[in-house]
């Protein structure tokens, strides 16, 4: 990248963004459900929004609203009835006795009872605190001033304030309520207007100001008493009796009443929050997904830069967030319903960007989560936690918002979603003014009060976005998970972070090539081929892998070169290093010592340059499920930096090689596996990468297939490095250059396979198949004689080896001669003869290194008695006659005899089976949550957390305190302006007065405005300045000439709380300045008593928004936790697992009620911490008398109602990651949603109460639903239980205001929570026998039914069609043998597997034959062997056997019992291998067996011995203990097969036993399956190699399109179909090209008719077709022309099954190619 242009540098970039967004958009448009609902969720929400607004209707005012004055010389009724007292401070003073007294005359008889003096106020409060009398004082005056001693007269400046009861007198009844935001509960002293605003006048009702009560409470009337005390003081003359004082509220304009605003007040946080959930959830999803999938990583090897890979997602999700931020906006903004819209005032763009900028924190918020976990589904989950729990904190901000400081505000707002509600609070109050937010105020406050605004809230999240995206870089620099390479803590101070530099490999380091040098020069390492480039050069290279405290070597000290034009193979058993060379080489984990170069670059230094020529196919596929396959290759050649304009001939040149052309548009999922890793190999390949590496590429393809790639690779390999990994010996023969076998870490030996062959080889193998009458010691003895130095090698199954040293070739010809001549006597079937393999290399190299995997050294009980036994158990061609069966048994521990694979113990039945079962299951779901503990432990604690939550929160609410003082000042609202009106022509009094109002103004920051008219001027003034008017002007003044004196009229302006009583004072200063002089003031202030025993008492009791929180908490909790309960079953499902069980005999029952019983188990432990914390807390609801027990069991009817739902909606997913995520969504949806939904609606304001009851009934079905409501009501009712019997008086206020309660909690009515209890019980048993019915396909049978009817004469018609096709004699003469016997006594008698006339037709769309009439009867001690092409059938017809897949016609059985009736019965009875592996990761491999022995019905003293031999006999027991997560490939295959041979099921099935496994280990496995074939069971196995079925099967049948096209046994289908013999000779390389032509036609003259197959590098392949030839006559006409054409090694074998196969294949493609 050094001398790269900068420009060229920049066009790459954008380049790979394009790429990037494209794959990106392409993934999530094919995900157009997930898409859909992204963009779909927070239009609901607005909806929602959107619905209230078109239901509550508001109220058009179109004139003014004006109000009377009114006086306030007397105390309201009724209080002036109840004779109340007055209380005076300080006591001791007579000047404020006096006043106190004057107070009492001033007002009307009887409205003072009489005074009472307290010496201090400390006194009084301690008085109003305890004594219950204190409630007869009306309001207690106490001056500010020192007296000195008692007679000192009041002061000039008079400063004093009024007490006040706490809680109001005389309030309406409708205003103590909870939900009434102008409650009028107390003061109010803590802020000047209210926290939320609405449209309209405060209070529009009441000219006296309304709430809090400072005319009804009489705090007027006291206050403008003691004015005029005060006053009367100092006045010695008349005057104040000529001075009248009214007061009179501000006239209002026009308007709209809207109730709307308090929706959106209350809920707009909360709905956005959860509309942009699933949101934050998919993101995490989507960016863990490709991590876990080591795409990220994939793509990294490509050449991706990791800022790029982060900016393509941001934006696409971005753009994705644009547009449904751009429709909520819409669906706010615009006017929807003649009531307006959801947003009416606001700016719509303005809108837009405040949740555009939320929108950004919510992407970087997820991309932070994602960088913490790696695995998808965690993620998911935690990731949809964790984004809620972060908008928990502004519940408990936002009810003392008006308490917070602005640092703590900014704090807040350092948690997006806190910033968010916070914002979209402020719109709330915005729009409640009556301005909505505009560019223009977008950095004001709402209120004087409030200090914050939306501008810093869109500034902090902006912040918060930043934050959080550096977070992410952080984490995933410092900890890249298990792929990547993790730099230092500090690596940000590093200057070789920022900009290192690429170093070539020069060759000056003399020292460590001469040293590397000699590392290369062993005995098993061949020369290094002269004049080649190396494309790669390995030095030295080392990694320790630290688990825990222990450390593993997995490659020590290595050291390798591989050539251009050449492929390297790397042999070497699982776990022996290979794939972690390979990981090294790509830059995926660092080396923790040595060098490695590839194309001159060093690995450490210069990945980045490396990637761009390097081609990768990892050994699982890295594919994304969504693109197609052209899509994938053209999005990976531009990743390398291939050139646009040439990519898509590039791509086409790749489909052609791969031969993928016609499955160019397909999605990638939908692919069979052999095309994916074709795939994979081509996107290796794509964009001329130099160097490719290919880990393992041909496993799960069929010969053919395999076939391909073989010529491909071979095709590619001009001008490019290949190193490649296999456990497929022939292929590493036949592709490898040079050969490297590794073994524990270390390089073994390396070289060409002949140098191999010649280094580890023995020589020739003989391998002669016996016939039943085979005489083993007389043909030894012959062979003997012609080779002296042969040796037996081996007499395993039908065949017995000999290997005779290469030294002795010459005499080869007359030993062959010899046997050729003696055949029939000595009871040979046929002979061959072969080189030593690659797979023998490989085995003796494993061998030397590690003893204990020596084959013949592993002497398992039962292997003794094999080479003596199996020369006898040895059946004819076909498996019509049957020989002496043994049965092989074994001393366990216990003594008790049982057989290897307890196939002849008595196996449990019925109720025992049932119970034994049961317990196997119960345990697996125990083993589940032991092992997965941290999910189970997070499991609990969510709930708790939540739950405690709430409760924090209800204890730690602003919960009432005792208000503080608050002083009637003008100068607390800041910068004022007070009109001041003076009737024109009034008389001087009035003038003097009005005088004396504008003298006090400047003192409080207010300026006079001289108006005419009042009323007009506040009218126009409110009408152009909006919203911010009422804050600009409080109070004014007008005064006028009356009858008997001057009128002065305090006007106040109603939007402010506290303007009545300044606006008073005002006037009554005034006054008094006129009287006493300029210099004369009087402050008052409002200071309210400290609460009383009652109002205590009753401020504890309106605690009722804690049920509230407590079930909305519980609600979120419960949902995450609900859907933990079906990732077990999702997993299960999705591996196959579950039906693995099934076909070993599990009861469905079974399989279900022991989940359930455990989840409820498992759930009971949640539910009883939440009653700990109750109690811990002190919730007296839950805890009272016997409220534990019922609250338990509110729960525990839950969990009974929520568990079967849960496992019924996991049928809907096939990841545990989506279906974590949808059911918790599902879950908040069904509980919380609807919930609010009632309990808003209830709400009688909005008069939707009626609506609110008809939802109630139809949300009973959701049990989320129910619990919440049932908490909640639960609370309520007993709130209300404890607080409305208690006193007549408060009977009388339930009455009042509707409050019903129920005696009895669990009563039918609400409150009772009778009915929700009903509705979950119920719940439960419905969704149970839902999901029995989908289980027992009941649905699908009574479909069937219907449409056989119909479908029968369609179905006819194709298969008889299809039977032109002429048959083979075998498969023709099998098919008669079953259909002339009774299959169900044959099946019980003689053969346990029995088919007749099996087919399956596939019926959706075109109809599709998928097995036809298969007719087949397989005996004891047989093993059957299905070949056939990927598609052929092979895999259906095994589903059809295990119940898997219904049967179209025919019938099949099974010991008896037939599929179509005894299914269950005949589950029991066969073992089953699936081709993917079904294994549980959280169990060991002894515990999956014990399971599977249970499911079996194995009596529980022989599961531990049974188990004990299958882990024997497949070399398991090293790993028995180790969790199957850590298994590598082989060992899973191994454990699968070991999975369906336990418990020795008469029928075993084996899809591809040995996918992946290493040699030995496929070795070890077909000693197990030949074990357990002797002892008698019949085992049908499907196999990809051929070598295995020659290994194992009794009989063969090649599948053809359904059918089979032959049968017999390997030998009789060889000699039957394969003709002639196999020539492989390597010619000495330093003759030419030409050179090889004498060879060829030598070999064309000698055997006319053979067939040249293959040639490359001096390597020529024959086939020999003649079938007169004998061995001997190939063998000694070869051995003549070795010196002639230097001929520097030759093999002759016969025609191998593999070859069979690939004819019978290409008849496959002949007649697809004639069907089309």
């Amino acid at each position: 990248m050094l001398q790269v242009p900068c420009s060229f540098w920049n066009m790459a970039v954008l380049r790979q963004f394009r790429l990037l967004l494209w794959k990106n958009y392409i993934q999530q448009k094919r995900q157009i459900l997930v898409t859909l609902v992204e963009i779909a969720l927070p239009l609901l929400f607005a909806a929602i929004l959107i619905i209230l607004r078109q239901r509550v209707t508001s109220t058009i005012h179109p004139n003014a609203t004006s109000y009377d004055r009114f006086s306030v010389s007397d105390i309201p009724w009724p209080l002036s009835w109840l004779s109340l007292q007055l209380a005076y401070i300080p006591g001791n003073v007579s000047a404020v006795r006096n006043v106190a007294v004057d107070v009492q005359k001033s007002l009307s008889t009887y409205s003072i009872g009489e005074v009472r003096g307290f010496d201090t106020e400390a006194d009084f409060e301690q008085y109003v605190k305890s004594d219950p009398e204190s409630g007869k004082i009306l309001a207690a005056l106490v001056f500010e001033h020192a007296f000195s001693h008692e007679d000192e007269p009041l002061p000039l400046q008079v400063s004093y304030h009024l007490r006040f009861k706490y809680s109001p007198r005389n309030a309406p009844p409708a205003e103590k309520s909870e939900l009434n935001p102008n409650n009028d509960r107390d003061w109010h002293t803590l802020s000047l207007f209210p926290l939320f605003q609405l449209p309209g006048p405060r209070e529009p009702k009441y000219k006296t100001g309304g709430t809090p009560g400072y005319y009804r409470e009489g705090f007027l009337a006291i206050q403008h008493a003691v004015d005029r005390a005060i006053i009367r003081a100092h006045d010695s003359g008349s005057l104040l009796d000529r001075l009248h004082v009214w007061l009179e509220r501000f006239p209002f304009p026009p308007y709209i009443n809207d109730l709307f605003i308090l929706a959106i007040q209350n809920q707009l946080p909360l709905l956005l929050v959860l509309s942009f959930t699933y949101t934050a959830l998919n993101i995490v999803r989507a960016v863990v997904q490709e991590k876990e999938r080591k795409l990220k990583e994939y793509m990294r090897m490509m050449g991706l830069s990791n800022w790029l890979h982060w900016s393509a997602w941001f934006l696409m999700f971005f753009l994705f967030l644009l547009m449904s931020v751009f429709f909520v906006t819409l669906l706010f903004c615009v006017k929807v319903s003649p009531n307006g819209a959801v947003l009416t005032y606001s700016d719509p763009t303005l809108v837009f960007a405040f949740l555009l900028t939320f929108a950004v924190s919510t992407i970087n918020f997820s991309f932070m989560i994602s960088s913490f976990f790696s695995r998808a589904n965690v993620a998911a989950a935690a990731g949809g936690f964790i984004y809620f729990l972060s908008y928990i904190p502004y519940v408990f901000i936002s009810p003392r918002y008006d308490l917070l400081s602005h640092p703590q505000k900014v704090a807040a707002c350092l948690i997006s979603n806190v910033g968010m509600a916070m914002g979209s609070q402020l719109i709330g109050m915005f729009e409640g003014k009556g301005t909505g937010i505009q560019w223009s105020n977008l950095f004001q406050p709402v209120t004087v009060d409030d200090n914050f605004s939306l501008g810093q809230v869109m500034g902090l999240l902006l912040l918060d976005s930043c934050l959080y995206g550096l977070v992410a870089w952080y984490v995933e620099a410092v900890f890249p998970g298990e792929y990547g390479v993790p730099l230092p803590w500090y690596y940000f101070i590093l200057p070789s972070y920022w900009g290192g530099t690429p170093r070539l490999a020069l060759l000056k380091e003399k020292e460590e090539e001469e040293d590397a040098e000699k590392a290369l020069k062993g005995e098993f390492i061949e020369e290094e081929p002269a004049g080649l480039v190396s494309g790669i050069k390995i030095k030295h290279l080392a990694k320790v892998f630290k688990v825990g405290s222990k450390t593993r070597e997995a490659v020590r000290d290595l050291t390798v070169n591989m050539y251009e034009g050449q492929i390297t193979v790397l042999l070497g058993h699982n776990g022996a290093g290979k794939t972690t060379t390979l990981s090294m080489l790509t830059g995926l984990f660092p080396p923790s010592s040595g060098r490695a170069y590839i194309s001159g670059y060093d690995i450490s230094q210069d990945m980045a340059l490396i990637r761009r020529s390097l081609g990768l196919c990892p050994q699982h596929d890295v594919l994304f499920d969504n693109l197609t396959v052209e899509e994938h290759l053209s999005f990976y050649a531009q990743l390398k930096g291939y050139p646009q304009e040439k990519t898509p001939e590039e791509v086409d040149r790749i489909l052609r090689i791969l031969n993928l052309e016609d499955k160019r548009r397909a999605h990638s999922r939908t692919l069979s596996g052999g095309m994916k890793r074709k795939l994979s190999i081509g996107i290796a390949l794509i964009g001329d990468s130099k160097v490719v590496m290919l880990d393992e590429p041909t496993s799960g393809m069929d010969p053919s297939a395999r076939r391909a790639t073989w010529d491909l690779l071979q095709s590619q390999k001009q001008g490019r490095t290949i190193l490649l990994t296999t456990h497929f010996m022939d292929e590493a023969d036949l592709l490898g250059d040079r050969i490297a076998i590794m073994a524990q870490g270390e390089l073994q030996c390396c070289g060409s396979p002949l140098f191999l062959k010649n280094k580890y080889g023995a020589g020739y193998h003989m391998v002669i198949v016996k016939d039943s009458l085979c005489n083993v010691s007389e043909i030894t003895r012959l062979v003997k004689m012609y080779v002296p130095n042969a040796t037996l090698e081996s007499s395993a199954g039908a065949e017995l080896s000999y290997i005779l040293p290469k030294e002795s070739t010459s005499r080869f010809e007359l030993l062959f001669a010899e046997l050729e001549l003696n055949r029939e006597g000595l009871g040979i079937a046929s002979y061959g003869a072969s080189v030593t393999t690659m797979e023998e290399v490989f085995l003796r190299v494993g061998k030397l290194v590690d003893s204990s995997l020596d084959i013949q050294a592993i002497q398992l009980p039962a292997l003794q008695y094999q080479h003596e036994r199996r020369s006898h158990d040895w059946s004819m061609d076909d498996a019509s006659s049957m020989s002496g069966m043994t049965d092989v048994t074994d001393f366990t521990d216990s003594g008790t005899l049982i057989s290897e694979d307890g196939s002849n113990i008595k196996l449990n039945t019925g109720a025992k089976l049932f119970l034994q079962q049961f317990y196997a299951m119960f345990l697996k779901r125990a083993l589940y949550s032991w092992r997965n503990w941290k999910v189970m432990v997070a499991q609990f604690l969510v709930p708790l957390i939540f739950t405690v939550l709430a409760l924090v929160v209800a204890r730690a609410f602003p919960g009432p305190q005792d208000s503080p003082q608050l002083r009637l000042a003008l100068s607390l609202y800041g910068p004022t302006a007070v009109p001041v009106a003076l009737e024109p022509g009034a008389g001087s009094l009035a003038a003097a007065l009005a005088a004396a109002y504008r003298g006090q103004l400047p003192a409080e920051k207010a300026r006079a405005i001289n108006v005419s008219g009042l009323p007009e001027y506040v009218l126009r003034a409110a009408e152009d300045e909006g919203g911010a008017f009422n804050e600009h002007c409080v109070a004014g003044a007008s005064v006028r000439d009356g009858p008997s004196g001057v009128e002065a009229t305090a006007y106040f302006n109603n939007q402010g709380y506290h303007t009545p009583p300044a606006a008073l004072l005002l006037v009554d200063n005034a006054i008094y300045r006129l009287i006493a002089g300029p210099n004369a003031s009087i402050r008052a202030g409002n200071y309210p008593m400290p609460r009383n025993v009652s109002e205590t008492a009753r401020d504890e009791l309106t605690e009722g928004q804690t049920g509230f929180a407590i079930a909305i908490n519980l609600m979120y909790g419960m949902a995450s936790l609900s859907s933990t309960f079906a990732l077990l079953l999702v997993t299960e499902r999705s591996l196959k697992s579950k039906h693995v069980q099934q076909v070993s005999g599990v009861y469905l029952s079974n399989f279900w009620f022991s989940a359930l019983l455990w989840d409820l188990i498992n759930f009971l432990l949640p539910c009883v911490l939440m009653l700990v914390v109750f109690r811990a807390f002190g919730v007296q609801a839950f805890t009272q008398d016997t409220h534990l027990v019922d609250v338990m069991l509110i729960l525990m009817l839950y969990g009974w109602a929520v568990i079967p739902l849960m496992y019924l909606l996991s049928f809907l997913f096939s990841t545990a990651a989506t279906a974590y995520t949808r059911l918790t969504i599902f879950n908040m949806i069904s509980g919380t949603a609807t919930f609010l939904t009632v309990t808003i609606m209830a709400i009688p304001e909005l008069k939707l109460v009626d609506l609110s009851k008809i939802l109630d009934k139809v949300f009973l079905v959701f049990p989320n639903y129910c619990l919440g409501m049932a908490f909640s009501e639960f609370y309520q009712n007993y709130e209300l239980l404890k607080f409305c019997p208690s006193s007549s008086l408060s009977e009388a206020i339930c009455q009042m205001y509707n409050l019903t309660y129920q005696e009895n909690y669990f009563d039918w009515a609400a409150p009772g929570v009778g009915r929700f209890l009903v509705a979950m019980s119920s719940q439960g048993a419905v969704f149970l026998v839902l999901l029995f019915v989908i289980e027992l396909h009941w649905f699908r049978t009574l479909c069937r039914l219907c449409g056989a009817l119909f479908r029968r004469r369609k179905k006819v018609a194709v298969t008889s069609e299809s039977a032109l096709v002429p048959e083979d004699r075998d498969v023709a003469e099998e098919r008669k043998r079953v259909l002339e016997c009774q299959p169900a006594v044959e099946s019980m008698m003689g053969s346990p597997l029995v088919l007749q006339e099996l087919s399956k037709v596939y019926s959706s769309g075109e109809t599709l034959l998928a097995v036809d009439r298969l007719s087949l009867a397989v005996g004891k001690g047989e093993c059957f062997g299905l070949l056939g092409f990927n598609g052929a059938g092979k895999t259906t017809t095994f589903k059809m056997l295990t119940g898997d897949e219904t049967v179209t016609t025919g019938d099949a059985y099974i010991d008896g019992y037939s599929i179509l009736r005894d299914i269950k019965k005949v589950q029991q009875r066969i073992g089953y291998c699936p081709q993917f592996d079904a294994l549980l990761d959280h169990m060991t491999g002894r515990e999956t067996l014990n399971m599977y022995a249970r499911l079996r019905g194995i009596p529980e003293k022989y599961v531990a011995g049974c188990v004990e031999n299958v882990l024997r006999s497949l070399l398991l027991e090293p790993h028995a203990d180790k969790l199957v997560r850590n298994y590598s490939g082989g060992n899973k295959r191994k454990l699968s097969a070991g999975m369906a041979l336990i418990g020795g099921p008469p029928v075993i099935f084996l899809d591809e036993p040995s996918t992946g496994m290493d040699p030995v280990a496929r070795r070890l496995l077909w000693d197990a399956v030949t074990r357990t074939r002797e002892s008698g069971k019949a085992i049908i196995i499907t196999s990809h190699s051929m070598e295995e079925c020659e290994a194992l099967c009794t009989r063969l049948a090649v599948m053809v399109n359904g059918q089979f096209k032959c049968l017999g046994s390997p030998q009789h289908l060889k000699s039957k179909f394969g003709s002639g013999y196999t020539l492989l000779a390597k010619v000495r390389v330093e003759f030419e090209e030409t050179d090889l032509q004498p060879f060829k036609d030598f070999i064309e003259s000698t055997f006319p008719g053979s067939m040249l197959k293959d040639e490359h590098q001096g390597m020529v392949h024959y086939h020999l077709t003649d079938k007169s030839l004998t061995w001997a006559q190939v063998f000694g006409t070869l051995e003549a022309a070795k010196e002639k054409y230097g001929i520097e090694d030759y093999c002759v074998s016969q025609i191998s099954l593999e070859q069979v196969f690939l004819s019978f294949a290409q008849f496959q493609h002949c007649l697809e190619s004639g069907r089309k």
